[in-house]
């Protein structure tokens, strides 16, 4: 069985001045009378958000009349995630690249909290699956890259994947990243289950081995950002996990696979770190949270201030919530600018949870209080 999470898409249409006829079409509303001005189009919204179409000034469902109207479709989509696992033995080095001590820890101890806190904390929201590299063999061997699957994607998969994870050791001889990239994307591109898919790669950012399984530092640098990004190109991206490691050229090979990968952290900086950072747990969960849709806050941006910011209606699922200053169980604006509308106590619960599927403003006249 598969498991849904939602995301919430803003269709950016507001039109100010009342009018009495619905406007139609895609492109967003033309105001039929008054003298207030137009905005229209499709959400951006995130992963997989869709947009839609608005109406000018209009009768809401309801009957009642309206200056304007946004709508946050909250879009379910399953998604598979299939966790790439490093255990090569430079894993057991600190983040120096010298061996682990007391006050440089080995990098696998702290990849791994982060890896099943990771999994454990999305399990009822992605279907797991995980592959460890290098296998069992000589460096850069073609026995340490087979097809094999340790643990198969599948719902609630959590406690499988991480027995497994904590099951592994740290062993294993040579790094090819690359191969193993491409063996996620062959398994994950046979799944024909009708889910979005991504790679969680959880490494150091020392591939040793190339494409080809040939020892060469500098071309197996190449070609683990080539398969990663062949994968994105095929509609697999790529989570990067790994640690502030103090080598360099460790760090550039885990900020250009990230990047390559299209699941980059959102930073405008762009000095700062690209990768998932072992310690930034949360950080790491609500990302794979956001692929699926789940949204961690129930705060829905306006376009604009409303006409008359006491003149609105907030509806989740159709359904009228009462305006609550107190932020106990209804929604409320987030300030005085009238920019955002934040949803409390059993009205966000539903939003969450995916009890809802839509959340609709609708901006009232002046003379009039949409219902």
């Amino acid at each position: 069985m598969q498991r849904h999470g939602f995301v919430f898409a803003l269709v950016a249409v507001v039109s100010l001045g009342c009018a009495a006829r619905v406007n139609s079409g895609g492109g967003g509303p033309v105001a039929s009378s008054g003298a207030g001005a137009t905005t229209g189009g499709t959400g951006a919204g995130g992963h997989g958000a869709v947009g839609g179409t608005g109406t000018g000034g209009s009768f809401d469902d309801d009957g009642g009349m309206q200056c304007g109207l946004q709508t946050f479709d909250l879009v379910r989509k399953p998604a598979d995630l299939f966790l790439v696992l490093d255990r090569s033995a430079s894993m057991e080095d600190g983040n120096d690249g010298n061996a682990a001590t007391a006050t440089s820890p080995s990098k696998w101890s702290q990849v791994i909290p982060a890896v099943t806190m990771a999994v454990s904390a999305t399990d009822s929201d992605v279907s797991w699956g995980l592959k460890t590299f290098p296998e069992d063999g000589s460096e850069c061997a073609a026995s340490t890259v087979s097809t094999k699957i340790d643990v198969p994607v599948a719902a609630m998969n959590a406690t499988a994947v991480n027995a497994a994870v904590n099951g592994t050791t740290d062993a294993g001889n040579g790094t090819p990243t690359a191969s193993a990239i491409k063996v996620a994307f062959n398994y994950l591109n046979g799944l024909n289950d009708g889910a979005n898919k991504f790679i969680l790669l959880a490494t150091d950012g020392e591939p040793s081995c190339t494409a080809a399984l040939v020892k060469d530092t500098t071309q197996a640098h190449t070609d683990a950002v080539a398969a990663v990004t062949a994968a994105a190109a095929g509609g697999v991206k790529t989570f990067v996990v790994g640690v502030a490691t103090t080598k360099p050229n460790d760090a550039m090979t885990l900020n250009d696979m990230a990047v390559a990968g299209g699941e980059a952290q959102p930073n405008p900086n762009p000095l700062a770190t690209k990768f998932y950072l072992s310690e930034s747990q949360t950080d790491l969960v609500n990302a794979i949270k956001a692929i699926t849709g789940q949204i961690s806050s129930c705060t829905f941006p306006l376009s604009m201030p409303p006409p008359v910011p006491a003149h609105i209606a907030v509806k989740v699922s159709g359904v009228k919530a009462p305006q609550d200053t107190m932020h106990l169980d209804g929604w409320d604006y987030t300030d005085g600018t009238f920019t955002a509308v934040q949803v409390y106590g059993s009205w966000c619960d539903m939003i969450k949870n995916a009890a809802a599927n839509m959340v609709t403003i609708i901006f009232g006249c002046a003379d009039i209080i949409p219902t």
